[in-house]
Order: structure tokens, then sequence, then C-alpha cells
């Protein structure tokens, strides 16, 4: 079994952070921690727990999903017939927000 890619999963809460306008120093009050603990778990240099996850992802208001999801070794399709929209649903979900307002108004042009 392979470890978790803590690198890769706080560069997506860095990035979730960031579109949000949200400071390390908020969610580090939200956590009752220090903002370089938070600093270090967006580098890679600290593992959050999984109760700091779940409140990471609801201070950022999004799931764990959108952290880990890459972290996934199986096919998570295999064998399922999605409808079109679910397929369309799965490549925006883990869009950041730019880009969700992007594809909003490339719809809204449609």
């Amino acid at each position: 079994m392979k470890d978790l890619d803590f690198k890769a999963i706080g560069l997506k809460i860095k990035e979730r952070r960031k579109s949000l306008g949200i400071t390390q120093e908020t969610i580090a009050e939200y956590l009752n921690v220090n903002a370089s603990h938070i600093s270090n778990i967006e580098c890679g240099h600290a593992n959050p727990s999984l109760t700091a996850l779940v409140n990471i992802a609801n201070i950022l208001q999004c799931s764990i999903d959108y952290f880990i999801s890459g972290e996934y070794t199986y096919d998570t399709d295999k064998g399922i017939d999605k409808s079109l929209d679910d397929k369309i649903i799965d490549k925006i979900k883990y869009c950041d927000t730019d880009k969700k307002n992007r594809i909003l108004q490339i719809i809204d042009l449609l």
C-alpha cells in the first residue's frame, strides 16, 4: 500500500484557499493552530489529521474528495455506464472557482 501524496494534497488545499481569498491565518484560527502549521500542510511538510482535513474542507467549502481524489488507485468508472450529465459533472467538480465561472459563462453562451 502506498502512502498518500501529502504534497499534492497540500497543493490542492493551497489552490482552493487562494481561489476563495482565504488566508492561512484564517484557517489556522478556525483550527486553533499556528499559521505556520497550515503553511507546512500546504507545502507537504506536515500531514493533516483526518479531523483537520474535514475541518479544512468545511472552511474551504468543498469535500475531502477534492483534496484526495488523485490518491485512488482503482478505476472509479469501471463497469459503470454514466449518463452524459454525470460525465460532465465529473470533469468539472474538481476545477477551481475561476475555471467553473469560465465554464458557466461558456454554457450561458450556448
